[in-house]
């Protein structure tokens, strides 16, 4: 049987566990696999006149390098992924009730002078800035070493950037370090939500909860936390976020087609 309604296609299995129950029910979710099949699969269809197709995408860079992407059935993150989008939402305080104690986090807040939402955002820029500056300076460094769990303490949680720095530049033809940390001091002022990476994020809140922010057990991997993420988007909030707008701004010109459920 055809379907006759729409078709919301998302970057991967996340996204799609995301947004199924925020869809219309007449709306039919895709799982694009990756970004790029994303843009291109909903390219060919816009040119073929394939009507009902929405895709939604993770900023990543794209907005901080300039990149143009000329289709209307496209929508982005303003943030530079949806994990992004949904630590800088109320959802982080439910994860910190879930898992946090309430002790430790009020401790942490006091000495650090900063909440744990700006504290996992600094923590995870340390990351974000250098992944940045590879991409605006073709930079030749092996990004396939930051895994984050190597370079952030457990009981300070604090971030060792020089073994950072190290790891990169270990693969690389770039053996001069000044270089590299010049590109990324000479990154201009960006929204630090559209720097940081979601999977760093999520990674670096994980060990934090781990010590200095919580008891949470080995056993709950990074993939618990996002779970609960997911869930605790609540609709009031996600309403008031560029994504949802842009997406409603699609169905008004698409008025034959529903994504977003009511």
């Amino acid at each position: 049987m055809v379907h006759a309604g729409a078709f919301l296609v998302v970057e991967g299995k996340d996204d799609v566990r995301f947004w199924r129950p925020r869809k219309h029910a007449h709306c039919e979710l895709v799982d694009g696999e990756g970004k790029d099949n994303v843009v291109e699969g909903v390219r060919r269809l816009e040119v073929a006149d394939f009507g009902g197709v929405l895709g939604v995408v993770d900023d990543d860079y794209d907005s901080l390098m300039g990149v143009r992407r000329e289709i209307s059935n496209i929508v982005m993150t303003e943030a530079h992924d949806l994990e992004c989008l949904l630590c800088r939402s109320a959802a982080l305080e439910t994860v910190l009730g879930e898992f946090g104690s309430p002790r430790k986090i009020a401790r942490f807040e006091k000495g650090e002078g900063m909440d744990v939402r700006r504290g996992v955002l600094e923590r995870t820029l340390a990351f974000g800035r250098l992944r940045w500056a590879a991409e605006v300076h073709d930079l030749d460094v092996d990004l396939k070493a930051i895994r984050v769990q190597r370079f952030v303490d457990i009981d300070t949680w604090t971030v060792d950037g020089e073994a950072l720095m190290k790891a990169v530049m270990r693969e690389s033809s770039t053996d001069d370090e000044a270089v590299v940390s010049q590109c990324m001091a000479a990154l201009p002022v960006a929204d630090p939500w559209r720097i940081a990476h979601g999977h760093d994020m999520l990674s670096i809140l994980r060990i934090g909860l781990m010590r200095v922010l919580g008891d949470l057990p080995p056993s709950v991997g990074v993939a618990g936390i996002a779970r609960v993420l997911r869930a605790a988007m609540s609709r009031e909030e996600l309403k008031k976020t560029a994504l949802w707008a842009g997406m409603r701004a699609w169905e008004a010109e698409n008025r034959e087609y529903l994504i977003l459920a009511d």
